[in-house]
């Protein structure tokens, strides 16, 4: 009787999942070449303009693209709100309701079952979590200390090696 609600519940969280693996694997590389390329702009304009004004100019860059984003979201967001308005308003067909019964809804039953997955698994998947970071935690603090040695500045290094040198 519960078989086919599970084997559902199952189906619809293994498909999220998957669909949210894969988007996290395609942003990583966009997501180190804006790195790259904030780390190249903001040396080009410390070259130029000098460090403060170099990083002023690139905070108020990123200010002005947040708050770009910030219009979009809001835009987005109050569009489905005034169609669902308007929809309230106008009286609906017989073909319309039929047809958004067929549609699945994963604002309501589905997105209660992908929670009620979730939280029953999270007590068995988080063990196995912890258990793989703990085995691979030496391989972790090796890339946290390359991480933040390759990120250190060299000009720092050479200030302190000239002060711990005698005869100055």
């Amino acid at each position: 009787m519960f078989g086919s609600l599970f084997r559902r519940a199952q189906a619809t969280v293994d498909r999220a999942i998957d669909g949210l693996i894969t988007r996290a694997i395609v942003a990583i590389p966009f997501l180190i070449a804006g790195g790259f390329g904030t780390a190249a702009l903001a040396m080009r304009l410390n070259r130029e303009y000098g460090p403060e004004t170099g990083s002023l100019i690139l905070a108020g860059g990123f200010a002005g693209l947040g708050l770009l984003v910030a219009l979009v979201v809001r835009a987005r967001s109050e569009a489905p709100a005034e169609s669902e308005a308007a929809a309230e308003e106008e009286p609906a067909s017989e073909a319309a309701s039929a047809a958004s019964a067929d549609a699945p809804d994963f604002m309501g039953a589905d997105r209660e079952l992908i929670m009620a997955a979730l939280t029953s698994a999270a007590p068995i998947a988080l063990p196995a979590i912890v258990r793989t970071v703990g085995r691979n935690l030496p391989l972790l603090a090796a890339v946290a200390a390359a991480a933040f040695i390759i990120s250190r500045d060299g000009q720092g290094s050479d200030a302190a090696g000239a002060a711990l040198e005698p005869g100055e």
